[in-house]
């Protein structure tokens, strides 16, 4: 089986839709900032983290790799404004990344042929966010979703904060300390804390610590930061693309504007005059011979019942 994992890492890296990450929103988009992470770094960040709390705990390193690297593959242009516009646009609330990639690996990816990935990979993938967790989900899944989190709340942290000075309160600050004055010390402090904590439990767990409480209040607070941080209103900026793809009539306009980059939508609204041969200057370009026969796909049911 450990085999079969190691196949999964394989197919993702070699997958176009993870080719796609590098040119997709992290936290801030289309920034021309130094360093600043997308959603490719981020996923690698996660991966790291993920490996580093597998070995200590004696995971299975190659499932850990495969869930992490697939992870964020469902994300939409724009992040997770863009995600929640289409959300409310197709009246679907359930639209989500985390349901989206496992959809887009096995029903998109090869001509909709598919990837092939094993259950645990995919479930693992879909479960890493939202209200998807389930109990009785692998130990792998479990670190992968918490990895996850120390990733983006420490490093949109940096990079919201100390790379663009952006002003927080002195509430965030002190939570913030309390994880050590710099990036790597703020992870380490979380990686040590869940494995002290799932060294107790018998199983990774990172809940009911004081250090864990401590990391849920710093989450609340960086939500809040989000808020205020990537305020932006998505209707001038996606409903003109979709307006645009409908018209084409070659598919589900949502699910080609989900397969598209952030560069794509910005290169697509910046010619007025619009004609299906601009489809060829995107990320859809290798899709649309094959897009019209993939037929109707339930953009929020990744049909992982096998």
């Amino acid at each position: 089986m450990e085999d079969d994992f190691v196949s999964d890492e394989a197919k993702i890296l070699l997958s176009k839709t993870y080719r796609l990450l590098g040119k997709k929103t992290q936290v801030l988009t289309l920034s021309s900032i130094p360093f600043l992470r997308n959603r490719i770094i981020h996923v690698g960040e996660v991966v790291g983290i993920s490996v580093v709390i597998a070995e200590i705990l004696g995971l299975n390193i190659s499932l850990v790799r495969s869930i992490a690297l697939g992870h964020d593959l469902g994300h939409v242009p724009y992040g997770h404004p863009g995600e929640a516009h289409m959300a409310k646009r197709m009246r679907l609330p359930e639209f989500c990344h985390e349901v989206m990639g496992p959809i887009v690996l096995q029903k998109i990816e090869r001509k909709g042929k598919g990837l092939n990935l094993t259950f645990e990979t995919l479930d693992g993938m879909m479960r890493h966010s939202g209200n998807t967790e389930r109990e009785d989900m692998t130990q792998e899944a479990w670190v992968v979703r918490f990895a996850d989190k120390f990733a983006y709340i420490f490093a949109d942290y940096s990079d919201l904060v100390q790379r663009m000075v952006f002003p927080v309160s002195h509430e965030l600050v002190s939570a913030m300390a309390e994880f050590g004055r710099d990036h790597r010390t703020r992870t380490s402090t979380a990686i040590a804390g869940l494995i002290i904590e799932s060294a107790e439990k018998g199983k990774v767990s990172f809940k009911h610590s004081d250090l864990a409480h401590k990391f849920n209040h710093l989450r609340d607070l960086m939500m809040k930061l989000y808020v205020r941080a990537t305020e932006q209103d998505m209707t001038p900026i996606l409903d003109p693309v979709i307006e645009y793809l409908g018209k084409l009539e070659i598919g589900n306009p949502y699910l080609l504007l989900a397969l598209m980059t952030d560069e794509d939508v910005a290169f697509l609204n910046s010619n007025r005059s619009k004609n299906v041969t601009l489809l060829q200057h995107t990320a859809l370009r290798e899709r649309l011979p094959y897009i019209e026969d993939l037929g109707d796909i339930d953009l929020c049911n990744p049909d992982l019942d096998w």
